[in-house]
């Protein structure tokens, strides 16, 4: 199952200036974002992706799953604390890190994060879900690291 996660795959450097005449990802445009990959998008691009998008479908998923856990779903549940300073590096080692055995402690979880979470994640960053034969792809490690 480990197998399925996939891996990081590094951040692309956001352009200096921004053109003016893309447009934003909104909740009510979503097509519109996925015109480009995540790595494609300028930093404006990518902070009204993850408020506007990314957020709220989240926020809607982990409380659907566990509605008193994920009571309160912000920038801080998935980036860390290091985001209340603007820092967003995935993956976050604020995470649970995985490996086989935590991920068969948590078999509920897993199975939501896999079969809900980074096939959800994949569409709105415009990218496929991890494929364990090609390696490519958005995965677990993507936003989680490695338990050694």
């Amino acid at each position: 199952m480990l197998a399925a996660c996939g891996g990081s795959t590094p951040a692309a450097e956001a352009p200096a200036q921004e053109p003016a005449e893309e447009p934003a990802a909104t909740a009510e445009a979503p097509a519109q974002a996925q015109a480009k990959t995540f790595d494609d998008m300028s930093e404006h691009e990518r902070a009204e992706l993850m408020k506007n998008v990314v957020l709220p479908e989240m926020t809607t998923a982990f409380q659907s799953f566990d509605k008193e856990e994920f009571a309160q779903v912000n920038c801080v549940t998935c980036h860390g604390p290091g985001a209340k300073e603007g820092e967003f590096d995935m993956p976050n080692k604020d995470l649970p890190a995985l490996n086989q055995a935590e991920m068969d402690e948590h078999p509920e979880m897993t199975k939501f994060m896999m079969e809900v979470v980074v096939p959800k994640m994949a569409k709105m960053l415009g990218e496929e879900p991890y494929n364990p034969q090609t390696h490519e792809g958005f995965g677990c490690f993507d936003c989680h690291t490695k338990k050694e």
